[in-house]
Formats: C-alpha cells, sequence, structure tokens
C-alpha cells in the first residue's frame, strides 16, 4: 500500500508540475536550453519507433523436418494449424537451408552465407578456421537487432545451439547469447537437442528451476512463454511491434510426446516407410507440390525395403515413427495456441508468419534407430534387441529416442537422402509465409528458388525497413540472401536468387540457374567418427530444373557444364570462408586436441570452492571419458544428504553423494544401466574429507573405489556403455546440488546437500597413464 500512494502521489506531482509551467517552458520539438528551468523549454521526449502499420514478426524453425512431414506438403503426420497458416498464405516449393542446425539458424538470423558468418558446420564442434570458429562477427548483425534498432520487441524461445559451448553458462560471456545478438528477451535451452519432460532452460541469463509437473512438455512451456510475452506489451504499448523468434526442439531427437499423443498415433504406421513415401508423393502431387511424373527416389544403400524386414523390425520401426509423428502434432496444437492467442488480440491478419525447417529429416538414428540420442552422440549404434527393450516406453521420458533412417528418407519425399548430405533431401524443406495484411493471396504456391539467407532481407522489406548501417558499433558486410517479397504477389516471377553453394563436412554442391553439382562425400551421416578421403570423391550434375529429385546423373554427357560449376563452387568457397574440407572426425579430433592441451595447462587438476551450479560439459572437467578422482572436503550435518558432485542425468551422467550420512556415488551408463556403490559406514556431523577413485577398464567396466579420512569404506565394479565424448549436451556439471535430471531411479537427484562443501577437487588421470 505504502508503493500504491508513492506512485499516486508522484503521478499527481508530475501532473501538477506540468500545469504550472511558464509558457516559455511549454514542451517544444527541440529544448531551450537556459540557466534555469525557469527561462528554459523542455524538447520533446523521443524514442524510435517502428514504421506506422509494421507488422509483428512471429517464425516458427522446427528442428530436422523433411520436405513431407507436414500436412500442407502431403505429409501423414496431423499439423492443422500450419495447414491453417499455409491457407491463409504462401508455401515455397523450392526453398532451401544448409544441410545442419547451427549453420542454418546463424544464416536465417544474419542473412549471410553461414561459413561467411563463420558457422559452416555445428558450434559443438568448432574448429580454428574462419569458416568454423562459431564466432558470428559483430559485422553481421542480426534480423532481430536490425528491427530493435527501429523500434520493435525482439523475442527468442527454445533452441539456440549456434554459440560456442564454453560460452553456455551461468557467467557467459553473452556476446552470442540472444541478448548479444539483437533479442530483449529469452527462454529456452543452448544445446543441439532438449530432453523435452525435464529441459535445462534459461530465462535471459539465468537458469530456470522448472518445479516437477507430471504434465510438463517442453512446447507446451514455450507456448505458454509466448502468449505470456505478446500479451505483456498491455502494461505499455499493446501495439508495439515484435519479432518473435520460436525454435521448439521438436521434431529433433528426442522424440518426446505426451501420452494421449503417443497413443493417438497407434498403429498409423504399421505399413511401413514405403508405403508411407508413395502415399506422401500422391498427395503431393495432387497439391500440386511436384510435377506429376515425378517419381520415388531409390533408397539409399543400407535402407531396407519394409517387407525385406523381420516383424520385431517392423514393430519397433513403426513404433519409432509414431513418436515423432506425436511430437510433431503436439508441437503443433501448441504454436495454434500461439495464434488463437493473436487473433483474439486482433493481431494474427498483421503477423507474418514464416514456418520452416533447419534442415531435411534425420537419418543420424542410424539403420535401427535408437533408444538414445546420446548413445548415438558417443558413436554407440542401438541393437533391435537394446531398442525393443525400451517399446513400451518409446517417446516417454524414460527414453530420448531417433527413429531409424528409413522414416528421415521417407520424410524427405520425393527429395533423394538426408540432413547433413548436399541433396535435396538434406536442404529442400518447406517454407510457409503467411501475412494476410500485406499478402492477398491465400493458399498458394511459389517455386522460385530460394535460399535461407533470404528470410532476414524478407522480414525487413516487409516492416519497411532498411537494413541498418551499423549495428554493435560496426559497420555491417552485405547481405547474401535477397528479399522474397518480390513473389507475394508474382508467382511466375523469375528467381532472384540464381546461386548457392552447400558445405558440410565434405558434402557439397553448388547451384546455378536450374543447374546443381553435387559430392556425396559423406553418406552414412550418423557415423560422425569416420573419415573419407577428400582425393575419392566424385562430382554428379544435375538439371534440377527438369530433374529436381536429382535421379539422373548427366555428368558424363556434360563436361564442360560440370567443370563450369566446380570452377563456380571453388570461386564461391573461397568467398565464404568455405575451404579447408573438413571431416567430422577431423574436428572432433582437434576438439580432442584442445581438451588435452586444457588438461595438460591445468595440470589435470579443477579446483572449486563451495557449491556450484550449470558448468556446461564443455567446461566441466573431463569427467565423462577418463579416469579421474574427487577430493571432497565436507562439513556436514548429523544423517546427511544431497548431492557433492554431479554431471549428466538421467539418461547417462553419475552422482557422488551421501545418503543418510553414508556415501553413495550411483552411475547411469549410456545404455541406461543403473549401478551403485554404496558405504556402510556414516560419516560423523562436521568435517569430512571424501575422496573417489573412478578407474575406467575399456568403455564397458570402471572400478570405483570411495576412502572418508583416509580409510576405504566402499569399491565396486561400474558395467555398462561408458561414455566416449561426454554423457550429454544439455544436462550439466554441478557441485553441492544436481541442477538437471539425475541419474538414480526414476530420473530423481539427490538433492541439495545438507552442509557445506569447502573445496573439491578433480584430479584427471593423463591420457597415457589410463
Amino acid at each position: 500500500m505504502r508503493n500504491y500512494r508513492f506512485f499516486n502521489m508522484a503521478s499527481a506531482c508530475a501532473i501538477a508540475a506540468a500545469a504550472a509551467l511558464p509558457a516559455s517552458a511549454a514542451p517544444g520539438d527541440q529544448p531551450k536550453i537556459g540557466k534555469t528551468f525557469a527561462d528554459s523549454a523542455p524538447g520533446k521526449i523521443t524514442r524510435t519507433v517502428a514504421p506506422a502499420g509494421a507488422p509483428n514478426v512471429l517464425v516458427w524453425v522446427i528442428d530436422d523436418m523433411g520436405f513431407g512431414q507436414l500436412g500442407s506438403y502431403g505429409g501423414l503426420v496431423e499439423t492443422p494449424n500450419i495447414d491453417r497458416v499455409a491457407q491463409r498464405g504462401l508455401r515455397y516449393t523450392n526453398y532451401h537451408t544448409t544441410p545442419i542446425c547451427s549453420a542454418s539458424r546463424a544464416a536465417l538470423l544474419t542473412g549471410r552465407n553461414s561459413h561467411r558468418v563463420h558457422i559452416g558446420g555445428h558450434s559443438a564442434i568448432a574448429v580454428g578456421f574462419p569458416g568454423q570458429d562459431a564466432l558470428v562477427p559483430r559485422s553481421a548483425g542480426t534480423v532481430a537487432e536490425n528491427l530493435r534498432q527501429s523500434g520493435y520487441l525482439t523475442y527468442a524461445i527454445g533452441k539456440w545451439d549456434h554459440l560456442p559451448q564454453a560460452d553456455a553458462s551461468a557467467v557467459g560471456p553473452f556476446t552470442y547469447w540472444p541478448s548479444g545478438q539483437g533479442f530483449d528477451r529469452y527462454y529456452g535451452f543452448l544445446a543441439f537437442d532438449a530432453d523435452n519432460f525435464d529441459p535445462t532452460l534459461w530465462s535471459d541469463h539465468d537458469p530456470v528451476a522448472l518445479s516437477p509437473r507430471a504434465d510438463y512438455h517442453l512446447s507446451a512451456d514455450m507456448a505458454d512463454r509466448a502468449i505470456g510475452w505478446i500479451g505483456a506489451r498491455d502494461a505499455t504499448d499493446p501495439k508495439r511491434p515484435f519479432m518473435m523468434y520460436w525454435a521448439t526442439g521438436a521434431v529433433h531427437a528426442p522424440h518426446h510426446a505426451p501420452q494421449r499423443w503417443l497413443d493417438h498415433y497407434k498403429g498409423r504406421f504399421d505399413a511401413g516407410w514405403d508405403v508411407a513415401a508413395q502415399q506422401v508423393l500422391d498427395r503431393q502431387k495432387a497439391l500440386g507440390l511436384v510435377p506429376a511424373d515425378m517419381a520415388l527416389p531409390p533408397l539409399p544403400a543400407g535402407v531396407k525395403h519394409w517387407a525385406e524386414l523381420s516383424r520385431d523390425e517392423q514393430r519397433m520401426f513403426a513404433r519409432q515413427m509414431e513418436a515423432f509423428a506425436a511430437q510433431l502434432s503436439h508441437a503443433d496444437e501448441q504454436f495454434g495456441r500461439i495464434l488463437d492467442a493473436l487473433e483474439a488480440r486482433g493481431e494474427l491478419d498483421n503477423t507474418v508468419v514464416l514456418i520452416t525447417a533447419d534442415n531435411g529429416a534425420s537419418a543420424e538414428g542410424a539403420p535401427q534407430g535408437t533408444f538414445s540420442e546420446h548413445y548415438f552422440a558417443n558413436a554407440y549404434f542401438a541393437t533391435l534387441a537394446e531398442n525393443l527393450r525400451h517399446y513400451d516406453d518409446w517417446g516417454g521420458p524414460s527414453t530420448y529416442p531417433h527413429y531409424a533412417n528409413g522414416w528421415a528418407v521417407a520424410g524427405n519425399t520425393p527429395f533423394r537422402y538426408y540432413k547433413q548430405t548436399a541433396y535435396e533431401g538434406g536442404t529442400r524443406v518447406p517454407l510457409i509465409v503467411s501475412w494476410p495484411g500485406g499478402i492477398a493471396a491465400r493458399g498458394e504456391l511459389r517455386g522460385q528458388y530460394q535460399h535461407v539467407t533470404d528470410i532476414t532481407p524478407t522480414i525487413l522489406d516487409a516492416a519497411g525497413i532498411a537494413p541498418a548501417v551499423m549495428v554493435n558499433g560496426q559497420r555491417q558486410m552485405a547481405f547474401d540472401g535477397v528479399s522474397m517479397k518480390y513473389s507475394f504477389a508474382a508467382p511466375a516471377a523469375p528467381t532472384r536468387h540464381a546461386t548457392q553453394y552447400y558445405e558440410m563436412y565434405g558434402n557439397r554442391a553448388i547451384y546455378a540457374n536450374g543447374w546443381k553439382a553435387v559430392v556425396p562425400h559423406r553418406l552414412d551421416v550418423w557415423d560422425f567418427m569416420n573419415k573419407p578421403t577428400f582425393s575419392d570423391d566424385k562430382w554428379e550434375l544435375y538439371n534440377v530444373a527438369a530433374d529436381p529429385g536429382e535421379q539422373r546423373n548427366v555428368a558424363a554427357a556434360n563436361p564442360r557444364k560440370l567443370a563450369e560449376m566446380k570452377a563456380l563452387f571453388d570461386r564461391e568457397a573461397k568467398a565464404n570462408n568455405v575451404y579447408p574440407l573438413t571431416n567430422t572426425s577431423d574436428a572432433w579430433g582437434y576438439v580432442r586436441k584442445i581438451m588435452a592441451a586444457d588438461m595438460a595447462r591445468r595440470g589435470y587438476l579443477w579446483t572449486y570452492t563451495g557449491a556450484t551450479a550449470r558448468i556446461p560439459e564443455a567446461l566441466a572437467p573431463p569427467v565423462p571419458s577418463t579416469s579421474f578422482t574427487i577430493e571432497a572436503a565436507l562439513d556436514l550435518d548429523a544423517d546427511a544428504n544431497g548431492t557433492i558432485a554431479a554431471i549428466g542425468g538421467r539418461h547417462g551422467g553419475f552422482a557422488l553423494h551421501v545418503r543418510k550420512g553414508r556415501p553413495v556415488f550411483t552411475y547411469r551408463s549410456l545404455d541406461m544401466k543403473l549401478s551403485e556403490v554404496a558405504a556402510d559406514r556414516v560419516l560423523r556431523r562436521g568435517a569430512a574429507n571424501l575422496l573417489l577413485r573412478f578407474e575406467r577398464r575399456g568403455e564397458s567396466e570402471a572400478l570405483v573405489h570411495i576412502l572418508a579420512d583416509g580409510a576405504e569404506v566402499a569399491s565396486g565394479t561400474i558395467k555398462g556403455a561408458l561414455p566416449r565424448l561426454s554423457f550429454s549436451p544439455t544436462e550439466t556439471f554441478d557441485l553441492g546440488q544436481d541442477s538437471g535430471s539425475g541419474p538414480l531411479e526414476g530420473g530423481r537427484t539427490a538433492g541439495a546437500l545438507d552442509g557445506r562443501i569447502r573445496t573439491v577437487n578433480i584430479r584427471i588421470t593423463p591420457p597415457r597413464a589410463q
């Protein structure tokens, strides 16, 4: 009540003061400066505002979604809200991205080619070359920064993985976080995927502590936040335009969905991917999305026809697709809530809604799919037997699943291959643009060649905002993309984006005026430790204007054209920081060398004073893949419980903790096996010194010893798939608490420590000694 009175009094005083101003002090456009207020006149206080009538902008980037997976693109998954947007606008049939998430997001938000803004691959395996170091130059200001400088509010919600991994902690630096890239507010996750039931989230720069809820799902949480921020403008200017970048974890693995949606799709994909692909193609032809004579491409090597699979394989693979479909439909449902909120406010017609994907459908589940993407991320490939053990809860919280690569092939119908390749299946994805207040067309198609770099120029053009000359105090480099606004009212207009290179860890291509040359350097994209030889690469040539499915390689018949295209690729590669060509295994090897150098620099010792939380694995001691010791000096309460040190979570990780005063080491291997080494001895209240020794014996066994005040109190053996690289990109390393999910039974953590951590020393066994 006291604050309420204060603000009322302040308002009254302000009104009275304004009424009492002498005539000479009446506000004008420019201030008059005298010695005192009495002989001065204030000027009008002005702030930059968006152009009159400027539209809102809502961009939904769907993760790992192929050309043939949305209902409005012929897909078999129900997406009524996306289809509703398509009916109110345009569907582009010749729109392309880069073949991977980090690169596409950097290109989309900056309007520049991904290598040119230093993210030619994935930021998780950044390499010290200009095209691969993951440091977006300040001269490549984002669409958000351009809009913010012009009076827009800017919001980012969801996935933000195109930043250096080492920056993803509470201490920053925040240059490459959304706040450093032009966004006023952020809510989301800083990794390539997220546990949709228990994600590690950030609100602006602060960790989010989620309250346990049985019905929690990340997509719904993201919709709640979006609707809240849209409505929050009522506090100042309800009509101030905003840009919202809404980037779901769906439908990247893990394919998590509420049970009601999993139940909804039971039995819907039992006919398999061959039948599904043909059904999608038939629908696409009926919708006019592809030529009437288009045929399905041959299956890639290693992908079997459905009839060649065993009954158990068919049953397992159908279940995998059910989870994917459930996740996509659920995300569509949540997006519909945002559309409804805008419509209820009378703002939907003047909102530019763009829905697209960051790359084609993902084959990273390998031939069998996987019950855990963390398993795959450590170069373990799940067997059918391993997957079947998780059949009943596939898509639920105890799995972290990805479907088999045959479903990615079907999802990219009618194009060849999948994410990470430079074929159309890796890069040609849906793009839906709706703006009833600015686009007269309803439910129409556009076939101009377009690229992800065109999104930023299009948004600025629609908003009536010229690209800023200066952003972040630096003169801005030119856009590589072009505005698509020319196509809004002109379905037959020629494309204005005539040439585009592609490169993704050796897979590369060049497009120019209806022709495309492609190199299939690395097609088993799920095996990121392989190292194909660049000298063995052979270029293919396609006239994609006549053969959009890339099924007729005409390189032999057109050597002159192929030579022209190869020279064009080389020119574009040199101009955009593409060289040197790099395999994923090269990048991972470089990351491991940097890790080894950092270990040696530290003397293989990490020291912490007191509790700490939310340290990303990139900054944590490399305990997932090494032998190590943990020495902890503690002050404990009587019969203490809680976490001493923890990393990872319920899909792989460990915790050193106390349970009723007894030291315990709980380990969850990547194949979900749970091991526990527990002491019988109760630690006394007060000062205690614990020592944990973890000695790896290969990749499936480790020996554990726990010592208290110099005496061994427990020992045991850990068995299971031990990490080769990491536990999880989304979980964290914590001391004195566990801020993520936990490795204990049921995904629980041991909670905060009853007591105090004085110091923790973590010593890594040097690699040669292991």
